[in-house]
């Protein structure tokens, strides 16, 4: 038996655009199948056959041999008006098959599959390669004739027989369970599919990742979206998923505190996407006033790439009132070790590790956060995330993941950003 070429499909690759899987029209061509092919049914032999079925079947084959498809077509009608054994069925649905490629015709096609599954027989008469393929090519009709349950069930049950190439189904199942508004079915597959691939050593296509991000996102579903981000950005760290990923994490998380919020950009700043005049302004405007120097960084960098205007009132203000503070900045940090390890706190070796953590000298933010953390009255999963991330920036990557895995609480999601940043990028030279 022949069957039609192999599936080839494909997730949507933007966010915010309507999915839908490339597929070839079953009956484009005749191809060989993948499967080692099996004899076509022949009607006078080794089958149970009801007499009239095993005429016009056989009448039908020879017409079809001899490229008679007008003939072909009644004799196989006659044969499926006088069915009444399993056999006459899988025959029929055989013929029929034959048939439907020759006369490139989807509908006989997903007729035949289904007389030929339906008939019980399959698992005597075909290989296992053989009825995979039968079942990956009705699930394919079936979604190009909008029958999504069906194509549901029919994926899934190829996905119960060992096939090397079951990865490539999980594509049409997530789409299929999209289209009867499963979204959360529809993730639990793409994440299966996910780590089948990952356990073949298989690269996840960042399509799979794009879809599964704007599935889970568009239904809400919060912990899947995050999770899914998070692999997206691991896998294919570029500004894009990067900046999408936080943009989705800020939107589901609007009631950040301003520390976490900083946080966010300064891994946005971090990882080059930050690029809209609002992103920069929201950074600096807490800055400004009590961290001159990173907030003078942040704005100089916004006019540089032409993001904020250097003549806008605010940002002017806002510019010439850190510049006022810079030098005095500087010159205290230069005393803050020596100043905060005798403290009785490590309230000021916190605030001064965030100091230098924005003025770029990394060495002396984890120095800080280091005496910070060996003091009580700071908030401990905060001062841990700012130390991991001045490991992070300052390219100490086996460290930054062993301090930052160790945030609890509120903060952890932002820590497993920047652990991931620091897994995936070199050190960011000081500012």
């Amino acid at each position: 038996m022949k069957f039609a070429s192999k599936i080839a499909m494909s997730l949507t690759l933007a966010l915010g655009g309507v999915s839908l899987i490339a597929i070839q029209p079953a009956t484009a061509k005749k191809h060989e199948a993948e499967a080692a092919p099996q004899q076509a049914a022949k009607p006078g032999q080794d089958y149970v056959l009801t007499p009239a079925v095993r005429t016009a079947a056989g009448e039908a084959q020879a017409a079809i041999k001899a490229n008679d498809l007008a003939t072909a077509v009644a004799k196989l009608d006659a044969a499926k008006a006088a069915m009444a054994t399993d056999d006459d069925k899988y025959v029929v649905g055989s013929l029929g098959y034959d048939l439907s490629i020759a006369k490139q015709d989807q509908t006989l096609q997903n007729q035949s599959i289904d007389l030929m599954l339906g008939s019980g027989k399959v698992n005597q008469r075909m290989s296992q390669d053989t009825i995979w393929q039968l079942y990956v090519n009705q699930s394919q009709l079936a979604y190009d004739a909008g029958q999504f349950r069906k194509t549901e069930f029919d994926i899934e049950q190829a996905l119960k027989i060992e096939n090397a190439n079951n990865t490539q189904l999980y594509p049409m199942l997530v789409e299929a369970k999209a289209k009867l508004n499963k979204p959360a079915e529809a993730i639990a597959a793409l994440e299966t599919g996910i780590q089948k691939m990952q356990a073949t050593n298989q690269a996840v296509p960042e399509s799979w990742l794009k879809r599964g991000v704007a599935l889970a996102y568009n239904a809400k579903l919060q912990p899947e979206t995050i999770k899914l981000c998070q692999q997206w950005i691991a896998s294919y760290p570029t500004n894009d998923s990067w900046r999408t990923s936080l943009q989705i994490y800020r939107d589901f998380n609007r009631t950040l505190d301003g520390d976490a919020t900083l946080d966010l950009f300064r891994l946005m700043r971090a990882v080059g996407a930050l690029s809209a005049e609002s992103e920069y302004l929201l950074y600096a405007q807490p800055l400004y006033i009590g961290y001159p120097i990173e907030a003078e960084t942040v704005l100089k960098e916004g006019i540089q790439k032409k993001v904020l205007s250097a003549t806008d009132t605010t940002v002017s203000k806002w510019l010439s009132t850190a510049r006022l503070k810079v030098a005095a900045e500087k010159a205290d940090l230069a005393k803050a070790v020596a100043r905060d390890s005798k403290a009785a706190t490590g309230k000021d070796a916190f605030t001064d590790g965030t100091l230098a953590l924005g003025a770029g000298d990394y060495s002396l933010a984890i120095n800080l956060f280091t005496i910070a953390k060996s003091k009580s009255g700071v908030d401990n999963d905060l001062t841990t995330l700012r130390l991991g991330m001045a490991q992070a920036l300052a390219g100490q990557k086996d460290a930054a993941k062993a301090t930052l895995a160790t945030v609890q609480g509120s903060r952890a999601p932002i820590a497993q950003f920047w652990s991931i940043y620091a897994d995936t990028h070199v050190a960011t030279p000081a500012a």
